[in-house]
């Protein structure tokens, strides 16, 4: 609790550079965090349950988009969940390749 991390990653182009705090740590069940300084306010939940054939990830988050992504708020929402989503799979098959 209270760690935090640099997170950066590109998107539309632009560098998006953050500090995150960890809010809640229950490994190997729970983390959550939120962005302490950086353009876009986020915080999120990752979840970990086992699973009849392995484990179900269940992320949750919230972000208040700004600035000059706010003119396109509806586009950004979508791009980022599909960034993740591809992020997401391409973790799933590394870690079920035992690559992870």
């Amino acid at each position: 609790m209270g760690s935090t991390q640099r997170s950066v990653f590109r998107f539309w182009g632009r560098k998006i550079d953050s500090t995150l705090e960890v809010t809640i740590w229950d490994p190997p069940n729970q983390l959550g965090r939120k962005v302490v300084s950086g353009p876009v306010p986020f915080e999120g939940t990752i979840k970990l349950e086992s699973q009849e054939n392995g484990t179900q990830l269940t992320l949750v988050g919230e972000a208040e988009i700004g600035g000059f992504f706010k003119i396109a708020e509806g586009l950004v929402r979508k791009q980022l969940e599909k960034q993740l989503d591809t992020e997401l799979n391409a973790l799933k098959l590394l870690l079920e390749a035992g690559q992870a």
